[in-house]
């Protein structure tokens, strides 16, 4: 803050140094045309007038904006917060800056969101998980590079960075089958990207089909446990429950401690994430691993090609590609609530 009260401006930070305001931004920005001592000198000085840079309005002078847009779905999914993290480092890596917003399931909350951040010119939008349809997303993608994670790509110029979701679903299903469980009953939640979630269960259902398993599914709200009692009630036979991700499965733990079911024996319960949740020891849940800091990593570099954006601006702009998608293996880390102790 400056002596008079308002935010401390490159210029407030010229007459405290005794240079030029253009001396000052090449020394903020970190040009190699500025000497050491000078440079060190104007940030001693932007630090003690707590200046802070405004990266909006430094990305519009460079033409070229630094700033990639993060828009969640929601904050209650730990997987959420674990991507956000990979992101930050990623975007962290390459000098850029992340700018997290968060969806929700009013459309107009969504689109203003990513209003603003078209507002601010973002480099590029990550979305995770989007419940947006396609052609939003491809609409959206004619202005700015978009990836989106989690989810196919709907074409165009959106790419798309995924776990396998067949692969994974053969691996929930092949684990369940070597259990014996006799059907499999896939719990989703009925307010999520309907485009995942139809993917999941689609891949689930073949597996299941593959295997000569019965399959069924049933949806849920905010808490899987009404579900989870129903499912139990209604099949007898060994029963192997496979539910959207983390958050919702540990929902069903209380339910199964209730029931006079035994885990690994005629119950078997899965998920998806594998995040903190899982780890967690009166949880312990089976859980299908998606490498967080690859689907950050991958994603970054995607908006980067489309962008135009590295270190030393020599990379190749790809802008005017078709989709792109990177899809990478998942991992089944067993734990208690399939295999009991």
């Amino acid at each position: 803050m400056s002596t008079n009260g308002h935010a401390a401006t490159q210029s407030d930070i010229a007459r405290a140094a005794g240079v030029s305001r253009s001396l000052v931004s090449l020394a903020l920005s970190g040009s190699p045309k500025v000497a050491a001592d000078t440079r060190r000198r104007i940030q001693e000085v932007a630090a003690s007038l707590g200046y802070r840079v405004n990266v909006s309005a430094s990305s519009l002078a460079r033409k070229r904006s630094t700033i990639i847009g993060l828009v969640l779905p929601n904050l209650r999914n730990a997987f959420f917060e674990q991507i956000a993290a990979c992101l930050g480092r990623a975007t962290a890596r390459r000098g850029l800056t992340l700018f997290v917003t968060v969806g929700s399931d009013q459309p107009e909350v969504l689109h203003q969101a990513i209003e603003s951040l078209l507002g601010v010119r973002v480099a590029g939008i990550v979305f995770v998980s989007p419940w947006l349809p396609g052609e939003d997303l491809l609409a959206i993608g004619e202005e700015v590079p978009v990836c989106v994670i989690g989810r196919r790509s709907p074409g165009g110029r959106v790419d798309s960075v995924r776990v396998d979701e067949e692969a994974a679903a053969r691996l929930v299903v092949d684990h369940l089958a070597a259990l014996s469980m006799r059907t499999i009953c896939y719990i989703g939640p009925r307010m999520t990207d309907e485009a995942s979630r139809h993917n999941r269960e689609r891949s689930l259902a073949r597996a299941a089909e593959a295997a000569g398993l019965d399959f069924e599914v049933r949806d849920c709200g905010e808490d899987a446990g009404p579900a989870t009692r129903a499912a139990l009630n209604e099949h007898p036979e060994a029963l192997g429950l496979v539910i959207h991700n983390d958050v919702l499965a540990i929902d069903a733990v209380p339910v199964l401690r209730e029931s006079r079911r035994t885990l690994g024996d005629d119950v078997a319960l899965t998920s998806y994430d594998n995040t903190y949740l899982a780890l967690r020891e009166e949880f312990s849940l089976t859980s299908v691993d998606q490498p967080e800091d690859l689907l950050g990593e991958r994603a970054v570099d995607l908006l980067c090609r489309r962008a135009g954006l590295s270190p030393d601006d020599a990379q190749e702009t790809d802008s005017g590609t078709g989709a792109r998608s990177v899809v990478l293996a998942p991992e089944l880390v067993t734990r208690t609530s399939s295999l009991g102790r």
